[in-house]
């Protein structure tokens, strides 16, 4: 009898171990706006309301906002940019934005880009759609994805 009782008080252990070691699947937090801005390439769709012009020699302009040291990294459409952003809720900053110096044949659109990213204040996602405002105003629009998928679709 006892040897019995020994083996369902090991057998009940045994069920208690397994039963312990599955975990039922926590439901996950819907993503926040900063987990889902950053670390994405984001490809410029309009820039204060127009198409942004990319003679043949220019690549894609972009902006990717690395989480960990809160780096600004793109593409202006010619030149590397980069800098600093601050992020909290839907309120975005960006600080220290700078880019390399080559000569392009759209520097104007270049200029209105950094310029752009100085006045940027918040930012809204819809979908897919990244909308950056200064102050009311959409100045603005991306969609993530990466620069060699948007590069082979322009062709």
């Amino acid at each position: 009898m006892k040897r019995i009782y020994l083996w369902a008080v090991i057998g009940l252990l045994g069920l208690l171990g397994v039963v312990a070691g599955c975990k039922t699947a926590a439901p996950t937090e819907p993503a926040t706006e900063d987990d889902t801005i950053v670390d994405i390439y984001w490809m410029l769709l309009s820039l204060e309301g127009e198409s942004p012009q990319a003679p043949n020699d220019t690549d894609a302009a972009f902006i990717r906002l690395q989480e960990n040291e809160r780096d600004l990294k793109g593409n202006a459409g010619c030149n590397t940019i980069f800098g600093k952003y601050e992020l909290n809720g839907s309120s975005l900053r960006f600080s220290n934005v700078g880019s390399t110096r080559m000569m392009c044949q759209n520097m104007e659109q270049e200029t209105k880009f950094l310029r752009m990213l100085e006045r940027v204040d918040s930012f809204r996602i819809s979908g897919r759609i990244l909308t950056l405002y200064a102050g009311s105003e959409a100045v603005a629009t991306f969609r993530s994805g990466n620069p060699e998928d948007l590069e082979r679709i322009e062709r």
